[in-house]
Parts: C-alpha cells; sequence; structure tokens
C-alpha cells in the first residue's frame, strides 16, 4: 500500500495532467504544488511539510491538478489510492479519519485565501508566517523559531506579490519588532502584534 522514496531538492515528484494514483505523506523536507498555464507562467498553490499530505485536491478529478516538486532534499511516504480506498470500505474508522483530513485541508486553505482576496501585503505575510509557524510545530501553539523551506521569491507567488514587494514587506515586519530574518531563519518576536496585522483572529 504505502513506501518510502527520496527526493532530492527540486525533484518532480508529479506533474499537471498525469495520471491520480498516489497520495504523498512528507516525511521529512517539503514539498511545493504550483499550476502551469497556457503561457507557460507558474502559480503556486500550496506548500507542504512534514505530517502532511500531498495530492488531496486531485481525488475527484482523477488527474494531479498540479505539479509537486520538493523544496528540499525529502522524504516522502507514497500511498497507494486504490489500496487505500480498499481499506477504507472495511474499516468505517478509516474513512471518517480521511473526510476529517481532507476537510481541514479545505478549511485551511479557504481560510488563508480569503486572506489573499482582501488584505495587504503585509497582512497577507503575517497570515503566512503565523500559518506556517503553527505547522511547524504540528500542535495548538505557534512555533516561535523555525526555517522556510521556500524562497522568498516562492512566497511572492504564492501571496500574489511581486519579489520586491515580499522583501520590502518582511523588513516592515523587521522593522516593527515583529520578526527577527536572518536569511530563511524566522523569530517571531511578538506574537500578538503579528496576530494584529495579519488577517486572522486570535485563536489561530
Amino acid at each position: 500500500v504505502a513506501s518510502d522514496k527520496r527526493f532530492d531538492q527540486k525533484q518532480v515528484i508529479y506533474s499537471q495532467g498525469d495520471p491520480f494514483q498516489s497520495l504523498h505523506v512528507v516525511k521529512s523536507g517539503a514539498v511545493k504544488t504550483y499550476i502551469t498555464d497556457s503561457c507557460g507562467d507558474e502559480y503556486i498553490t500550496g506548500f507542504y511539510l512534514p505530517g502532511e499530505i500531498v495530492g488531496l485536491e486531485s481525488i475527484a478529478g482523477r488527474k494531479y491538478l498540479s505539479t509537486a516538486t520538493s523544496l528540499t532534499d525529502s522524504y516522502l511516504c507514497k500511498a497507494d489510492y486504490a489500496e487505500l480506498a480498499k481499506l477504507r470500505k472495511n474499516n468505517p474508522a478509516l474513512s471518517d479519519w480521511a473526510v476529517n483530513l481532507f476537510s481541514q485541508s479545505l478549511a485551511s486553505g479557504h481560510d488563508f485565501f480569503n486572506c489573499l482576496s482582501h488584505h495587504s501585503a503585509i497582512s497577507r505575510l503575517a497570515t503566512f508566517i503565523l500559518l506556517i509557524s503553527k505547522r511547524t510545530s504540528r500542535s495548538e501553539h505557534h512555533q516561535l523559531n523555525f526555517t522556510l523551506p521556500m524562497s522568498r521569491q516562492d512566497i511572492g507567488n504564492y501571496l500574489g506579490l511581486a519579489s520586491e514587494t515580499t522583501s520590502r514587506t518582511f523588513s516592515r515586519l523587521v522593522d516593527n519588532n515583529c520578526i527577527e530574518k536572518k536569511n530563511r531563519q524566522i523569530n517571531i518576536i511578538d506574537l500578538t502584534q503579528l496576530i494584529r496585522l495579519s488577517a486572522i483572529d486570535s485563536s489561530l
């Protein structure tokens, strides 16, 4: 049903339009997904950290909706979906778990893209940092010190911001004493202020 595989940095895991066959669980490292339009432009649709599942959105259409590549050297657990479906039929608990997992994934994505549509650059970036912080901790609490596995350019693409705007917005968060930043290492100094600047409520 499942097997582990190592992927080098920037290695393609699956490509947009390929037949959907497997889900991939990130065991270590990080993954990004992106779509390519008819002009060849790429738009990042998601980042995946350890413990998260890549490919859930492609189940219904039976084709991968995006291309997935590893941001760093990564280990992924590849799970054959047809075999998982067989197990799910005979195990109601597994079925409930899968539905809950998919629902959580959709809810998280909805909250974030609502932020993209209605808020400023600083709100978008503050929200992004908070979400990565919480996902890194894999708990209800924020991880205050963490390393971003994605580049500034990738963050800007995902947030709908130019690279220069992303850089300036990081500088604003540093100048406002919300965070410290050294290369890709982030240290959240003032969590309360970062939440206030973000597009989310304090319950996150």
